[in-house]
């Protein structure tokens, strides 16, 4: 399987845009109708969880939205290199978010949405190099794939260890810019958003809080809407740092979970963790 997913990534690349963007959520939509509809009714449940008001077939049209924009994602690992060229890309608050960028600590804190690897190439456009700390895919293919896509964008990806942390730490005490994912699940359970939660220590919230008080880096929300087939809006909002006046590690989290949770709820269709379930953080 891992040899077809090899021999179809590459020869994807190769094909239009829209075409193989529209074949990743046919065969979404036809593996999750006919193999695994699990994902759907877990999408569909967790939509009924957030918005027990909203109908249950708007529910049911959101779920399959979701479908479709995981699948598109997946496939568009062969062309995401192309969309910059093809002009399928609009940044929105880019300006300001990379005003003080080089010059003092940055923490982008990026969020699985839409097609998240399009932030790299949004920022690889603005002249911002960076580096990411990132889970490796146990798949060999998916990780070959996704190392070469990140590659191309110039990312310089850190693995999620002691080691990583030092290293990221390192880059921001030289001004540079750290991409770190607060939208995370580990072994099985979803560590942010909170969703009426209480905060926590163990998550990428607590780790981009304690680099940012440490560092004095400047924080920047970063996430891409996909608004379109194949066209993403990428969002920066404005720049901030961490509350001075408050020391306590679980309120950083609070504060910082309040920053995505409401973008995550406003877009919660093209959210890749719509289908895993939000349990107790042990």
């Amino acid at each position: 399987m891992q040899a077809v997913e090899r021999v179809l990534h590459h020869a994807l690349r190769r094909l239009p845009i829209s075409f193989v963007s529209n074949l990743g959520a046919r065969l979404a939509w036809l593996k999750i109708r006919f193999i695994d509809p699990d994902v759907a009714r877990k999408a569909r449940a967790n939509i009924r969880h957030h918005f027990p008001a909203m109908p249950e077939a708007e529910a049911d049209k959101l779920a399959w939205r979701f479908v479709e924009n995981v699948g598109r994602l997946m496939a568009e690992f062969s062309i995401v290199h192309r969309f910059a060229a093809a002009e399928r890309m609009e940044l929105v608050g880019a300006d300001v978010a990379r005003a003080d960028i080089g010059k003092i600590p940055t923490i982008a804190l990026c969020l699985h949405l839409g097609n998240w690897e399009v932030l790299a190439s949004a920022l690889q456009i603005m002249g911002v190099p960076i580096a990411s700390i990132s889970e490796i895919p146990d798949n060999a293919a998916h990780r070959d794939i996704a190392e070469a896509t990140r590659s191309s964008f110039n990312v310089n990806v850190l693995p999620p260890d002691r080691n990583g942390a030092l290293r990221a730490l390192s880059i921001l005490k030289g001004n540079g810019v750290l991409a770190i994912f607060p939208d995370e699940k580990r072994k099985g359970t979803m560590m942010a958003p909170l969703f009426g939660r209480q905060p926590h220590l163990k998550g990428n919230l607590a780790l981009v809080a304690k680099l940012a008080r440490r560092t004095g880096a400047q924080i920047v929300v970063a996430y891409c809407e996909r608004v379109g087939e194949t066209r993403f809006r990428l969002h920066f909002e404005r720049p901030f740092h961490m509350d001075p006046g408050i020391e306590n590690p679980l309120a950083d989290v609070a504060s910082l979970n309040s920053r995505i949770e409401p973008i995550i709820l406003r877009h919660l269709e093209q959210w890749y963790y719509l289908d895993d379930s939000i349990g107790p953080i042990e």
